[in-house]
């Protein structure tokens, strides 16, 4: 697959991250798949799995340069990874509200700033961040999980200027 498109997909442990690597490697594209711990991941056919923390910004950064030596390139990432977090705003604590904005926001950011560079030298390529529709559509009980997406679609619609 010399030849084939290269789709680095965070958070390929479940859920979008997962069918989303699984898909790409269907259609024949040569897939990175990022994991927190590599050694608690479950094997997907077809996927290569990247251990990167995107919370991390050392792990973000030897990822992609792991990805890059491999590969030479990276035409397509796909910013999946992500967590939830349920209940009132009022009984959130600080540090959670902290831990869910560092996945979702400065996690994307992270692996944006880590490819980008690549990207630009290569002279093109693609970035998806995944939202949910609670970024334009909160619900009860999501306050700060809608906050977070919100802060996903934001960046994401800015981007690229």
């Amino acid at each position: 697959m010399p030849n084939s498109k290269v789709v680095v997909v965070t958070g390929v442990s479940s859920g979008i991250g997962r069918a989303t690597a699984i898909k790409f490697a269907q259609m024949g594209c040569r897939v990175f798949g990022t994991v927190r711990n590599i050694e608690k991941a479950q094997s997907i056919e077809g996927v290569e799995l990247i251990e990167m923390d995107v919370r991390d910004e050392t792990a973000v950064q030897n990822g992609v340069q792991a990805i890059i030596a491999q590969a030479n390139r990276i035409d397509v990432v796909i910013n999946s990874a992500g967590v939830t977090l349920l209940g009132a705003t009022e009984e959130t604590s600080i540090a959670e509200a902290q831990s869910l904005f560092d996945t979702n926001v400065f996690g994307i950011l992270r692996v944006v700033k880590a490819v980008l560079p690549y990207m630009r030298e290569q002279g093109s390529g693609r970035i998806v961040n995944i939202s949910s529709v609670l970024g334009f559509l909160p619900a009860p009980y999501m306050g700060l999980y809608s906050a977070s997406k919100h802060a996903v679609e934001g960046l994401s619609e800015t981007s690229g200027s």
